[in-house]
């Protein structure tokens, strides 16, 4: 009897040593599998290679489209700029935004065009295919008008691919929806097709798999981006919520027999 007991104390120090070795590990594991997709901050460095080989124009909107409508499909990586990175993308943006207004895209004075930005820096990969980008996030916020912006900066070319705007200007803005986009498009360089009215179109910018949203309504602009259901492989579907692509065909198969 003596004798079990004498080696009781030693296999459970084995034991315990055991598993504080291993937990760690998989601690690390476990949190790895819950950041994955998933919005997280962390120093980025060449190491990271993040992003690497952005994809053309219409496979940044893509990418940007899925953040906004599937974003768990994405590894997805948040930072806060620097002051002087802050500086340089704000400087772009006003750049951008004067375009815009010249194009008779927003109209062409606001006190909201030289307001202090909220800069955020946003990475995104593909986790299917790897394809990856950088975009920049800004938002503002005039006390005086209570005017707003948001929009999404394209990391590689500066332009800006999306925007939601509020502003009393848009009351005496006397343009369509569908001229709105139609402008905005053919400023990126994109081939589209189109369909729509004053106050909403939509534009499905070729080889993108993406849909622009484009609302024009009292006090309110909105050049929103979605991925395009109709044209998304079955993957996308399913994290959509959309029937497949295979059961689709089979309903419209029975529509005609029927």
């Amino acid at each position: 009897m003596r004798n079990w007991k004498n080696w009781l104390f030693p296999i459970l120090t084995a034991l315990t040593v055991a598993a504080l070795a291993l937990l760690p590990l998989r601690l690390s594991i476990l949190e790895d599998g819950e950041l994955t997709g998933a919005v997280h901050a962390e120093p980025l460095t060449a190491d990271n290679n993040f992003p690497s080989r952005p994809p053309e124009l219409p496979g940044r909107i893509r990418l940007l489209a899925q953040y906004c409508s599937v974003p768990e499909l994405l590894t997805i990586v948040a930072q806060e700029p620097e002051a002087k990175k802050r500086e340089e993308l704000s400087a772009q943006t006003r750049r951008e935004l004067e375009r815009l207004a010249e194009l008779g895209i927003l109209p062409e004075k606001s006190n909201i065009y030289e307001t202090e930005f909220y800069v955020g820096l946003l990475y995104l990969r593909d986790q299917r295919d790897l394809s990856s980008a950088a975009f920049a996030t800004l938002d503002a916020y005039d006390k005086e008008t209570g005017e707003t912006l948001s929009l999404y900066l394209d990391g590689e070319s500066g332009q800006i691919l999306a925007l939601q705007f509020y502003s009393e200007l848009l009351w005496d803005f006397d343009v369509s929806a569908e001229d709105i986009g139609e402008d905005f498009l053919g400023a990126l360089g994109l081939e589209y097709t189109s369909a729509g009215n004053e106050d909403v179109a939509v534009f499905r910018p070729a080889d993108s798999g993406a849909v622009y949203w484009v609302h024009r309504y009292r006090d309110y602009l909105g050049m929103i981006l979605e991925v395009d259901w109709e044209a998304a492989d079955d993957g996308l579907r399913a994290a959509m919520g959309y029937p497949l692509k295979s059961e689709t065909s089979v309903d419209a198969d029975l529509m005609q027999k029927w």
